[in-house]
């Protein structure tokens, strides 16, 4: 096989890889009320002492429709290990990111949203399908889930996840 063919194929498999072929995205469903925030999911690094480390990065990639995510530290339980081998560490306590969704006022059905979390040495896609239920749930004069408030005037921009502090609602 001549060199230019083997170099074009090399090419191809690495735009590939970087462009996120062959990586799977993860889905997740989380369900919530109407008027309350969700914890979509928590995010943590630690070492091999079971102390937390730089906490990864939440990009946005597509924003939910019919709400808003934030991000803010807390506390996190260790419950399962994504990558790595300090499994030692479940069930202790570190310090790291929850990403979490905040339904627009009035909104009741199926929203959804995709993000990245950048750990030091892999970026975890996760694809999300959020449903939020009338508050209060099963009560006879509750809104049906069908029902929903109008598209907000502005959607959250994509790019970096930005503290709930800094949500404005």
């Amino acid at each position: 096989m001549p060199f230019a063919v083997i170099a074009a194929v090399i090419a191809t498999c690495l735009s590939g890889l970087a462009n996120g072929a062959g990586a799977q995205e993860e889905e997740l469903s989380k369900t919530g009320q109407a008027g309350h925030q969700i914890l979509i999911r928590e995010h943590a690094g630690w070492n091999k002492d079971c102390d937390a480390i730089a906490h990864p990065a939440l990009y946005l990639n597509e924003s939910p429709r019919h709400g808003s995510v934030c991000a803010r530290i807390e506390n996190i339980k260790i419950h399962a290990m994504y990558i790595g081998t300090e499994s030692q560490c479940i069930g202790r306590v570190v310090r790291g990111i929850q990403l979490i969704y905040r339904p627009e006022a009035g909104y009741a059905g199926n929203d959804g949203l995709r993000y990245a979390a950048q750990y030091p040495s892999v970026l975890r896609s996760v694809s999300v399908i959020v449903t939020v239920t009338a508050y209060p749930p099963l009560a006879p004069s509750a809104a049906p889930s069908n029902i929903t408030a109008p598209f907000p005037q502005t959607r959250q921009s994509a790019g970096p996840v930005p503290a709930c502090e800094e949500l404005v609602f």
